[in-house]
């Protein structure tokens, strides 16, 4: 407002033709100004759909965690069957029952002992691999007994042919 009186003082000061001009101009300038988009500070009272979306989140929340309990537990439950898997085949590798080897495993592996555990697991590995090499040797020798029974024929075929 101070800008525009300051503008009519000087186009009335001038008090020529261009007095209408200016007034036009200016009338431009103010339609200009109130065409223009006002801007407002906007506050917000909590309406009921705020609350309603506040209530959605916390469900939302309490349902998430509860899922990633239940996850959680589920791969605790996993991780203690997988635990009771290994000290099966532990004690099927150390059977009889008086073995050391199980009074070892009763101390250190049902207690807990976490190092227990680690030379149990690698105990039950080292042991198996033991066993799935001994078996792969033992295909190896019948496969080379059949083939040296197989060349003894052949010898004794040709050993036969050359008497004739």
């Amino acid at each position: 407002m101070d800008a525009i009186r300051s503008k009519f003082e000087v186009l009335s000061a001038k008090d020529d033709g261009s007095l209408s001009e200016g007034i036009q101009i200016l009338r431009r300038s103010i339609a200009e100004q109130i065409s223009k988009p006002q801007y407002k500070k906007v506050t917000h009272d909590l309406t009921t759909k705020t609350w309603y979306l506040v209530g959605v989140g916390i469900v939302l929340y309490f349902c998430m965690s509860l899922l990633i309990t239940k996850i959680y537990n589920q791969s605790k439950k996993i991780e203690e069957l997988q635990l009771a898997g290994w000290m099966y085949r532990a004690l099927r590798a150390t059977l009889p029952a008086n073995n050391a080897n199980v009074i070892w495993l009763e101390r250190n592996v049902w207690a807990g002992n976490k190092d227990g555990i680690r030379h149990c697991l690698q105990f039950v590995v080292n042991y198996e691999d033991s066993i799935r090499r001994r078996h792969q040797m033992e295909v190896a020798a019948k496969q080379r007994e059949q083939e040296g029974q197989r060349l003894i024929h052949e010898s004794d075929s040709i050993k036969k042919q050359q008497r004739k």
